[in-house]
């Protein structure tokens, strides 16, 4: 199971919605005055999208897309294919197994516990053949 195409998240500023939110934020005091008169903006800012907080920016910028929690379970789960892949392979040519075993141990002692039903059937699939393995070697996980 190969990882998918990386994915990043780039946050563009909206002068429009910035300048409209900073307006309204601004006290209406008779002394206020501006120097210099603000742009037109480019585009109307549709109503729904001002009350914005900075709370909810944050909120949101700190949240981890469920994507992104997909895309490191699959990361996890590819990584413990692989260090089975490597013992498997070990054992085939007659190497010493000493260090995939490691890896697959090491992969066994992390808690993986997606929260994807499809993620987690294969998490438990590959646990499963992990213990058998370390089994073999007499080794607990």
């Amino acid at each position: 199971m190969c990882p998918g195409p990386e994915v990043s998240l780039r946050i563009m500023p909206n002068p429009a919605l910035v300048q409209s939110l900073l307006v309204t934020a601004l006290p209406k005091v008779a002394e206020f005055a501006m120097k210099e008169p603000l742009p037109a903006p480019a585009a109307p800012v549709p109503q729904a999208a001002q009350p914005v907080s900075v709370e909810m920016l944050v909120t949101l910028a700190t949240a981890e897309p469920a994507i992104e929690r997909r895309r490191r379970a699959a990361v996890e789960a590819d990584r413990g294919l692989r260090a089975l892949e490597r013992l498997d392979m070990a054992l085939a040519a007659g190497l010493p197994v000493a260090e995939p075993l490691q890896e697959v141990a090491a992969w066994s002692a992390t808690k993986h516990a997606p929260q994807d039903a499809a993620l987690a059937a294969i998490y438990s699939e590959i646990e499963m053949r992990v213990r058998i393995e370390l089994a073999k070697h007499d080794i607990t996980a």
